[in-house]
């Protein structure tokens, strides 16, 4: 059984926190691969002030530095709000006999129940959260109540079964954030530190993220 690793998100910009759990993910799972998978339109953030066109082309860059990188596409290329459990239903048509492993943050995970069809995520990939820098943890009842059914410790079932788990990951906690990038390039401020030289410059370049 193949393990599709998905990585969702707004990617504004991609930084190198993405990339540390993207790849500390692919090495827990022995996969070759990883699909970042930029959205369009968020429906829980508001629409990015850079285009579709331009987060892609970040992604693109960032993922010139290492080949387990990929870019799927096909969230971009919708004109209404991008739902997780849509794009699931079609990697599910797609890919009917391997595994899909879905990545979120634990941000997302403590606001799971507010995703369009969230009980039924698990039907169709496993949700594997990494941490985010500076979240803890934070369940209400109906989430804690749900991961009671679906969560496991067992990270080789993620590579047995093609969907049905959540698995919490020990990635390493990078303090990274797009927002705070974004504020450090309004503020003038040098951010070759947080994500790839080839990010950076074309941030520079088409000054991007200027107040």
């Amino acid at each position: 059984m193949q393990v599709r690793i998905y990585y969702g998100g707004t990617f504004n910009p991609i930084h190198n926190g993405h990339l540390q759990a993207s790849f500390e993910v692919a090495e827990l799972l022995n996969a070759d691969s990883i699909h970042l998978l930029p959205n369009c339109i968020p429906p829980h953030k508001s629409n990015p002030t850079e285009t579709p066109e331009q987060r892609m082309i970040m992604c693109e860059l960032a993922s010139s530095i290492d080949s387990r990188l990929q870019i799927d596409s096909r969230e971009l290329l919708r004109e209404q709000a991008s739902y997780t459990i849509d794009t699931l239903k079609q990697l599910r048509r797609e890919f009917a006999d391997d595994s899909l492993v879905f990545m979120i943050g634990m941000d997302s995970l403590n606001s799971l129940d507010t995703w369009a069809d969230w009980q039924q995520l698990t039907d169709f990939a496993h949700l594997l959260v990494v941490p985010r820098g500076g979240c803890k943890q934070d369940l209400n009842q109906d989430i804690a109540q749900y991961l009671l059914q679906v969560e496991t410790q067992d990270v080789s079932l993620l590579s047995s079964k093609p969907c049905g788990h959540v698995f919490i990951a020990d990635t390493t906690e990078l303090e990274i954030s797009s927002s705070q990038i974004r504020q450090r390039y309004q503020a003038g401020l040098n951010c070759l530190c947080l994500l790839p030289a080839a990010v950076n410059e074309y941030i520079i370049k088409h000054d991007l993220y200027q107040l």
